[in-house]
């Protein structure tokens, strides 16, 4: 299979969401001990690393792919994982001039153990930190207005609803709404969504999501409900893209040996997204983002960090 390298750096693309925290911590079982307090283990953990996730992960993709402007849209918490993560959207050059830092709320953060054991790596129970509380009223309209900015200067936007309590995030019903006037208002500008469990509440935007997210069912209709394309991804057996012509089916790639799917989605959605916007046709854009998911689960214990010379050169092979 050959696959087109286009010329990113010409790009702007804004990621408008839920910014998370992604904390990895490296656990070696061979230097546990009891803890003399409570007798209970004391994991001993030798590497830390964090990077930005959720709707962070989706902007360093795109970074990472040479998008020309990059833009972070959203709030993250007035505290240290916060600043944490506000670091390293800088370190990838990534515009935060739009990313709020809001007083009162968590920035959401994913702390994922991996322990190893007698020469074997595995993930441990990952704990989380969000927020609990509806994102206030105030603080929509501020995210709001500054999304409102960047219309006119993007070639794309992406939009991130990772948090699964209602209303307690970035992509409130209100926020939802908005973007569905932004939609028909800018019947011309490529927006895109994926949401964790209400991507069917998104309209007149083209929308992705597995067939848990999306049932196989419902995407012919939520095509025509919307007006815009609805991909449906399949894990190891490819992906859907549902359109106003033949139905596209994108086959799985074989893989073998250990995966780790954790950024999967993700690296498609930015990896989709460029190549449309770059000129891609539907069908090429979807082998595109699939070829770079595939890079992405081989790689353990990160979201991933793929290249177009990756994809280049894995397509190669096919």
């Amino acid at each position: 299979m050959t696959v087109k390298t286009w010329d990113y750096n010409q790009l702007s693309i804004a990621v408008f969401g839920d910014y998370c925290l992604d904390e990895y911590l490296w656990v070696d079982a061979a230097l546990n001990e009891p803890s003399l307090e409570t007798g209970l283990v004391a994991y001993q953990c030798t590497k830390r690393e964090a990077y930005p996730g959720a709707a962070g992960t989706i902007a360093k993709n795109l970074a990472n792919l040479g998008i020309g402007n990059v833009y972070a849209a959203g709030y993250v918490g007035d505290d240290g994982k916060g600043l944490e993560l506000c670091r390293g959207l800088d370190s990838l050059g990534i515009n935060r001039d739009c990313l709020v830092i809001a007083k009162d709320r968590l920035t959401p953060t994913y702390t994922k153990p991996w322990i190893t054991e007698n020469g074997q790596t595995q993930e441990m129970s990952r704990i989380d930190t969000k927020n609990w509380m509806p994102t206030p009223t105030e603080l929509e309209h501020t995210v709001l207005a500054k999304l409102m900015g960047l219309i006119g200067k993007i070639d794309a936007l992406i939009i991130m609803d990772q948090m699964t309590e209602e209303n307690c995030g970035v992509i409130t019903d209100r926020v939802r709404a908005f973007l569905k006037d932004i939609a028909c208002e800018n019947p011309k500008l490529l927006i895109y969504a994926d949401s964790r469990c209400r991507i069917e509440r998104f309209e007149r935007v083209m929308i992705k999501g597995n067939a848990f997210e999306i049932p196989p069912d419902h995407c012919e209709a939520l095509r025509k409900r919307n007006g815009k394309p609805v991909i449906c991804t399949l894990g190891e057996n490819g992906l859907k893209v549902y359109n106003d012509g033949p139905l596209i089916e994108i086959p799985g790639i074989s893989l073998k040996g250990q995966i780790d799917v954790c950024g999967a989605g993700d690296m498609f959605t930015a990896s989709f997204v460029a190549a449309l916007s770059a000129g891609a046709s539907l069908k090429v854009a979807a082998q595109t983002g699939n070829i770079a998911a595939a890079l992405c689960v081989k790689q353990l214990g990160t979201s991933g960090h793929v290249t177009p010379r990756d994809i280049e050169e894995f397509a190669s092979k096919l």
